[in-house]
């Protein structure tokens, strides 16, 4: 599926300062000039699960439309840190309605070696990726928000901790959402951003 998509990239647009999915309209927003994704991804297991999207036009910041920032390399956010993942993804458990409104919601990060363990992924997640949500069901934040960010704030700054790759159910005891973790890729962010500022 993944090639099927990236071949059809005149159809994908870039929306932003929007708060609510019915006011997208197709053929507005910013263009895609190319899809970079990583050498490594791994549509087994997810692993490498990032992507970069060159656009054609630069967006225009605004008090509706920012940037994220990237974390420091060696900055390391604990568990028990309280993040926030938002996206349009499924507010029901049955997973049948989207939400029309952006939906935000708090989640504590957990550690890799008890999302590990038997109980929860039975050794699934990688050095790649990391863990959030709740191990009781409370959250369904995760449910169709794949490819939304997961952001922390880090001495008054918001930073791109994880970007959302899978999890298995919705609310589900035991089954927290898993992030591709951002500070693992930093080198190739910034190898494959310089690369698509060079004249072709």
């Amino acid at each position: 599926t993944q090639s099927f998509r990236l071949s059809r990239l005149s159809s994908w647009r870039v929306h932003v300062g929007l708060v609510s999915h019915s006011t997208v309209r197709p053929h507005q927003g910013a263009v895609v000039e190319r899809i970079i994704t990583h050498p490594l991804y791994s549509a087994q297991n997810h692993d490498y699960d990032v992507a970069l999207l060159q656009l054609r036009t630069p967006l225009h910041f605004s008090y509706t439309v920012g940037a994220v920032c990237l974390p420091a390399e060696e900055r390391d956010f604990p568990r028990g840190s309280e993040c926030w993942v938002s996206g349009w993804g499924h507010t029901d458990p049955s997973h049948t309605r989207s939400s029309d409104l952006l939906q935000a919601s708090v989640v504590p990060l957990l550690s890799t070696q008890l999302c590990n363990s038997s109980c929860v992924y039975n050794g699934a997640l990688t050095p790649r990726m990391l863990c959030a949500g709740y191990l009781d069901g409370r959250s369904d934040a995760f449910q169709g928000d794949s490819g939304g960010p997961l952001v922390c704030l880090d001495e008054g700054t918001w930073r791109l901790v994880g970007v959302v790759s899978w999890g298995h159910g919705c609310a589900e005891s035991s089954h927290p959402g898993v992030c591709a973790k951002v500070t693992e890729f930093l080198d190739w962010i910034q190898d494959a951003a310089a690369q698509d500022s060079l004249p072709r």
